[in-house]
């Protein structure tokens, strides 16, 4: 029987599968073995499995991006809102009504919308849209038009005054003070009385730094001033922070800077870092609002916490090679704040014989060498050589061994070893090794007056080595006129002078002053007033009382050709723009009208009488006393110069030398309330040595 289909036997023609088969082996058909494919088992590892999920992750994540990117800042503001988070990661922005302009161009970037969920995380009202009557604070690091664009206005003057505008930095400044506010207790929260809840908001306040600190616009820094009702009003017990404050301790540090003094006032502010108990008077300085802090002893110095910056900022001065007369220095945050005011120093102890003036020497030889390089690590070893040395003329007995020395506050294990040196041979080799001849060409050419270290190196690159070098004017140099005058005396201008040198030249000057005005006030001031027995120079103060309504404008120029005509003046270094201010500021080279005399350099100097005692202060030192005295004025929230003391100098917190406000003196005729109002005890000028 024919097969028409060539359907295999034992197979159906409706069916897929065999019919009932024989149990031999040769009975399966051929298509049916054909068709029974094993094929091989799929190992599954964690390596896979982790592949395919990080692959829907990233395609998850990318199409999560693409929706993102479409959400505007009001819409994601408005989707953050209708979503809140049941518990926040804390409060310290709670309260706070804030607007942020991140500054996109349509769409919400990923910083924009972080920096949303972040206020929200913190405690924080985001506001979606500008409304002045909701919105307290307007956060944005972008430019004023970006700004103004996102707030619908045309110009920053609409924007309302308790509104402050500041940056993303503001917002961040109380996190990291986060764990220290729950140090101090966070159990008056828990209590239902009103006292402490009070202590809580205000706890949560000093949480962030003032506003102004972090301004986005300098024409907008007095906005929100949130820093005047934290220091002003009624005020509970409870010490303000100072942390808040102390970003604000761009140091007055102007020596000379020829402008008028603001309009006096009677009475100074209370500082920043003291709490009135009651409401805030003008009369926080007067003796009897003194109870509530401690006597202070006449044997203590509260300046002595500063010394050790003053010093770093004197060596930092030194590496940078300014004039001090011309620039404004700038102090920075100090790395910690005392917890009960400010600490106190023993008063300098009278000069006694030092134990160890064989090892100062050579410390202060290597220590100059140092301060002539222009290097990062030569400027703070000077700085290192200048602690080391206060340390050890103040050790009460010879250094015998390593860790003796090595003992003594300020010296390190290597200044320990040069000491040990110093003892046992006499010498410090080091001092060859760092004595280089650029360095003693500089330090040869800085001696002329008006020549820095740069001055100095760029003589030294032009092939200069000695003076004569410099007086053939060798690789092409130029000198001004001060620096050939100061060429031509050189060895006069950098020899001391004895005292009694000093003050013969000044007897010579006062009569010649007071035949021209019998009501002048004149006196010597610098290193002479603190009793040093030689002098580098001669700085002289003028100035008159105005109780008859005359001052002392226009005396100078006459009082110059005076002494220029006695043979006392010889030459001029550096003359006033317009001698008929009242503050001015003469430069020269005088002697003793004998035929063998050497030129001494001097400096008159004439101010306001109002402000003769800032100017007596500062121009007494010593530089290390002056600056303490500056960095506390700064902590305390008062800025100090050569004119007086202010109070509510505001600064452009992008660049700390530049004024917002001036501010007004509140101290200024006499040392003695400047010392007063800082709370230092009074100092006569040779207990001012410090350097």
């Amino acid at each position: 029987m024919t097969n028409p289909s060539n359907i295999p036997l034992g197979v159906s023609r409706h069916s897929s599968t065999p019919a009932s088969l024989s149990s031999d082996p040769g009975s399966i058909p051929p298509l049916s073995r054909a068709t029974v494919v094993k094929h091989p088992k799929v190992r599954k590892t964690v390596s896979s499995s982790r592949s395919k999920a990080n692959i829907s992750k990233q395609n998850k994540d990318q199409k999560n991006k693409e929706k993102s990117a479409l959400v505007t800042p009001l819409e994601y503001a408005q989707k953050l809102n209708l979503d809140l988070p049941k518990k926040r990661k804390s409060d310290y922005l709670k309260g706070k009504q804030i607007l942020y302009v991140g500054g996109d161009m349509q769409y919400a970037g990923i910083l924009t919308r972080g920096r949303m969920d972040y206020i929200i995380k913190h405690g924080g009202t985001l506001v979606p849209s500008y409304d002045p009557t909701t919105v307290t604070h307007i956060v944005t690091d972008a430019t004023t038009r970006p700004t103004l664009k996102a707030l619908g206005l045309k110009s920053l003057k609409e924007i309302p005054d308790n509104i402050p505008t500041v940056t993303w930095s503001w917002v961040i400044s109380g996190y990291g003070r986060l764990g220290y506010n729950k140090l101090r207790g966070k159990h008056d929260e828990e209590a239902n009385d009103t006292k402490g809840k009070a202590n809580a908001i205000d706890d949560d306040e000093s949480l962030l730094d003032f506003e102004f600190l972090h301004a986005a616009f300098p024409q907008r820094i007095h906005a929100g001033r949130s820093w005047q009702k934290r220091g002003q009003g009624n005020l509970v017990q409870t010490k303000v922070q100072v942390t808040a404050s102390t970003d604000d301790l761009g140091g007055d540090f102007s020596y000379i800077s020829y402008v008028c003094s603001p309009k006096l006032v009677v009475l100074p502010p209370a500082p920043l870092t003291f709490v009135p108990t009651g409401k805030a008077s003008s009369t926080a300085h007067n003796n009897n609002n003194q109870s509530n802090h401690k006597p202070q002893s006449n044997t203590e110095d509260p300046l002595a916490e500063f010394y050790e910056k003053a010093r770093a900022e004197r060596a930092q001065a030194v590496s940078r090679n300014t004039d001090e007369s011309d620039q404004e220095e700038e102090f920075s945050k100090p790395a910690h704040v005392p917890r009960r005011g400010f600490t106190c120093d023993r008063k300098e102890p009278e000069q006694r014989e030092c134990m160890n003036q064989d090892i100062i020497e050579k410390l202060e030889e290597l220590m100059e060498l140092h301060k002539a390089k222009l290097g990062e690590d030569d400027r703070w070893r000077v700085y290192s050589y200048s602690k080391c040395i206060r340390a050890l003329r103040n050790y009460p007995k010879k250094i015998k061994s390593f860790n003796e020395a090595r003992s003594i506050t300020g010296v390190g294990e290597k200044t320990a070893r040069k000491i040990m040196e110093i003892i046992e041979t006499g010498d410090l080799r080091r001092i060859g090794y760092e004595k280089t001849d650029d360095v003693e060409a500089v330090n040869l050419f800085q001696g002329i007056y008006g020549v820095g270290r740069q001055i100095a190196y760029m003589w030294y690159n032009n092939g200069c080595r000695t003076l004569d070098d410099v007086r053939a004017r060798k690789g092409g140099i130029k000198l001004s006129r001060a620096q050939e005058v100061g060429l031509q005396f050189y060895d006069d201008i950098n020899d001391r002078m004895p005292r009694s040198e000093a003050e013969s030249i000044f007897n010579l000057i006062r009569p010649i002053a007071l035949e021209l005005d019998e009501h002048l006030y004149i006196d010597i001031m610098g290193s002479f007033r603190r009793g040093k027995a030689t002098c580098g120079d001669i700085d002289i103060i003028v100035t008159r009382p105005t109780s008859d309504g005359i001052t002392h404008a226009g005396l100078l120029p006459e009082l110059l050709a005076r002494l220029h005509a006695a043979k006392i003046l010889t030459e001029d270094l550096a003359l006033p723009d317009d001698f008929s201010a009242l503050e001015l500021c003469y430069r020269g080279l005088c002697k003793r009208p004998e035929p063998d005399a050497k030129h001494r350099r001097i400096d008159i100097l004439c101010v306001p009488w109002e402000n003769r005692g800032a100017a007596l202060l500062y121009y007494t030192g010593d530089d290390i006393f002056n600056r303490a005295m500056r960095m506390k004025a700064n902590v305390l929230g008062y800025s100090l110069n050569q004119r007086g003391l202010y109070a509510g100098v505001v600064r452009d917190p992008r660049n700390r030398r530049v004024k917002i406000s001036e501010g007004n003196i509140v101290a200024s005729e006499t040392e003695e309330e400047i010392f007063k109002i800082l709370g230092v005890p009074w100092q006569e000028p040779h207990e001012r040595v410090r350097g």
